[in-house]
């Protein structure tokens, strides 16, 4: 809890950034009680200081419970320091927004901590999306019988559940992503492996990660190539795993592998309702992942240094990221300049604040990046059209009509109508 404290303290000058700051207009209940809790969940904020605060102790309390939870023995605690430091973790340990990751991760440990109450905790584990199904890994633990409780549990938040994943499929699912089909375990397989690789080592710690970006629209063809590293990486690490669960004898190794599976399914693409690379989808997972790496560790106490070394180095660096708005965005694009999405999040930030020409540069950035991405061509159209380069402008638009993701085409024509008629000031 001390050295979370301590390393996570110059979060305390940082200012909201991204999804923070539209949740920071929102209006304040005047109960104090509404207020503390709405707070707690992530719902509101209150000071930029007192929210990142809250987010420190949330996170280095997760730690605790990571040691008390798998035994409080000396392989616990190198997981939990580990996982404290682990730069994939940071859009739970630093970033406010990431609450809802933070408080599916201390429900699950806290049920094992005090498996008695283990119960009320699972409720607070499938509280937020990101743990409605991550308790079923708990089959595996000391306490099995912890999942009797689950189906209570869903009944309980099945209504918003089943509310925010319609929300889901309406706003961000193309077809593709509805579809069911044998391929799409090359995408799971593939981002399994990305995140296996990723949460050992940190290869890239970023806002905006660029593989797999638009794998349902412009993307799909590379998304589904055959010629990808983290296709062979996930292909081993599954075989891997399964080797293990099949030729070992179950112990804490195993069972940090079923939680790390299990509670990074849901995020690896098969079905996908959210954003296609997120580090904070990997935040309750890594738990799992850093018992299984602490159990190999724990045998070659020189490594153990090393890689907490190496985490805590990366981290220290990367969270600086979350220091303002427009560094964050700073950060992605020279973390990650092959995301054509860092790209256009800073154009519309130029844009907003009227620096016209420099965001038609960001948009050709993301264009050249990625030439096909309907929004682009259809923000590059309305740049051109306000600035009456009237030829240019209907060039964009009839390639972005061409390019209109499958399964967006109604909201995507009208856009395209009004902008036809007239309505040129309209951004996505």
């Amino acid at each position: 809890a001390l050295v979370n404290l301590l390393f996570f303290a110059k979060t305390l000058t940082y200012k909201y950034v991204s999804d923070d700051i539209p949740v920071s207009q929102r209006p304040k209940p005047k109960e104090w009680w509404k207020l503390r809790f709405q707070q707690l969940e992530g719902n509101i904020r209150t000071t930029p200081q007192q929210d990142h605060l809250l987010t420190t102790i949330l996170h280095a309390l997760v730690c605790v419970l990571v040691y008390t939870g798998f035994g409080a023995t000396d392989i616990s605690f190198i997981s939990a320091l580990l996982f404290a430091f682990n730069p994939i973790n940071n859009q739970g340990s630093a970033w406010i927004s990431g609450r809802g990751y933070v408080l599916s991760a201390l429900g699950m440990t806290a049920a094992l901590t005090f498996p008695k109450l283990g119960g009320i905790f699972i409720l607070l584990a499938t509280y937020s999306n990101a743990g409605f199904l991550s308790p079923l890994c708990l089959l595996g633990s000391q306490h099995p019988w912890l999942v009797v409780s689950l189906p209570l549990c869903w009944l309980v938040w099945g209504k918003n559940f089943k509310k925010n994943v319609a929300n889901k499929m309406a706003m961000e699912m193309y077809t593709e992503d509805k579809k069911i089909h044998i391929s799409k375990l090359i995408i799971f397989i593939k981002t399994f492996g990305f995140y296996c690789v990723h949460a050992l080592v940190p290869i890239k710690t970023t806002f905006y990660h660029s593989y797999m970006q638009s794998m349902a629209g412009a993307g799909k063809a590379k998304a589904y190539s055959l010629k990808d590293r983290f296709l062979y990486l996930g292909i081993a690490a599954l075989g891997f795993i399964i080797w293990r669960f099949i030729t070992q004898p179950w112990d804490m190794a195993n069972f940090g592998l079923l939680w790390w599976f299990i509670c990074l399914a849901p995020f690896c693409n098969l079905f996908r309702l959210q954003q296609e690379i997120g580090e904070r989808y990997a935040y309750l997972p890594s738990i799992g992942l850093m018992i299984f790496l602490s159990t190999v560790l724990h045998n070659y106490p020189v490594m153990i240094p090393a890689f907490i070394a190496m985490y805590a180095t990366k981290l220290w660096f990367a969270i600086e990221m979350y220091t303002d708005d427009y560094f964050l965005v700073e950060h992605a694009c020279l973390n990650s300049p092959d995301a054509w999405f860092a790209w256009h999040v800073k154009a519309m930030k130029r844009w907003e604040n009227k620096s016209y020409l420099e965001a038609v540069i960001l948009w050709t950035m993301c264009k050249i990046i990625s030439p096909n991405e309907f929004k682009i061509l259809f923000n590059l159209a309305t740049a051109l059209k306000m600035a009456n380069n009237l030829k240019e402008a209907d060039e964009f638009i009839a390639m972005a009509e061409k390019n209109i993701p499958g399964g967006q085409e109604e909201m995507a024509g009208k856009l395209v109508a009004e902008w036809r008629a007239g309505n040129c000031a309209i951004l996505l």
